[in-house]
């Protein structure tokens, strides 16, 4: 058994070390410390992973998906500020659930500049404690199903280059559809907040709709409950609109999945 760096990862490599100064590909392919690993890691094929670790199991990663002797991860070592500069464009589309870019990508490990690393899951739209090494290199998880794929490439290139949504559709020949004008419907006259009733509340609802249109499918079912999940899901989406990412749903945040564009 044997791990490969494919030409296309390499690629994506050279892109970001051309778009960042001070950017240098610190590795591809799992190195003893990386085999060493129990519950497995990207960095290794999937022939080199033991049966059944995180990196093999969700469907993008399975067997049948991509070539099962392939690195799927890359490593960047980057000064504090290009640090900064990838982690928070990489994060812009972490937040963005509608964001077609999220597809290539598994998950990746940055540092903002201020307090611990952090990592971002892309599949299941949530974030943690990443190990203090990634401050100063990214650490980025490619869905194994892609890693001979051109598009994801260019998606993860347009992603840390900073372009917004239209410009990356409009880059791959793709039209974004104009925005129509729909109506906000009212404010219901009180702050939304999570609570532990079971009961449905229709204004909830409506909030929660309008977001899985968006393609916030994290978000779940509209059933109308504001728990825990849509607490988190209200955070991020505060967070990707730049207001206060306080968890409740208030006269500015209400109209957001309405009048924000996406991108």
């Amino acid at each position: 058994m044997t791990t490969k760096a494919y030409e296309n990862v390499k690629t994506l490599c050279r892109g970001i070390e051309h778009i960042f100064p001070s950017a240098v590909c610190s590795g591809i392919v799992g190195d003893t410390r990386h085999k060493q690993r129990k519950q497995g890691t990207y960095h290794l094929s999937r022939q080199d992973n033991p049966a059944g670790t995180y990196s093999v199991i969700r469907p993008d990663d399975k067997a049948g998906n991509g070539p099962d002797d392939a690195a799927a991860a890359f490593d960047i070592s980057m000064n504090r500020t290009d640090m900064a500069l990838a982690t928070s464009r990489l994060m812009r589309v972490w937040a963005n659930g509608s964001d077609p870019r999220r597809k290539y990508l598994n998950a990746f490990n940055g540092w903002t500049g201020t307090g611990d690393a952090q990592r971002f899951d892309m599949v299941t739209h949530r974030s943690g404690w990443a190990s203090p090494d990634h401050k100063w290199h990214l650490h980025a998880e490619i869905r194994r199903l892609y890693v001979l794929n051109a598009a994801m490439v260019k998606a993860v290139l347009s992603a840390l280059s900073g372009q917004n949504v239209p410009a990356y559709l409009a880059s791959i020949g793709v039209t974004a559809r104009p925005v129509a004008r729909i109506s906000v419907p009212g404010y219901p006259g009180r702050v939304l907040r999570r609570t532990d009733s079971t009961k449905s509340d229709p204004a909830v609802q409506v909030w929660q709709q309008r977001m899985l249109a968006r393609g916030w499918k994290t978000i779940g079912k509209a059933d109308g409950r504001f728990g825990p999940r849509l607490e988190s899901c209200v955070r991020r989406f505060q967070k990707s609109c730049k207001v206060p990412d306080d968890g409740v749903i208030g006269p500015k945040t209400w109209p957001l999945p309405w009048t924000r564009p996406l991108g």
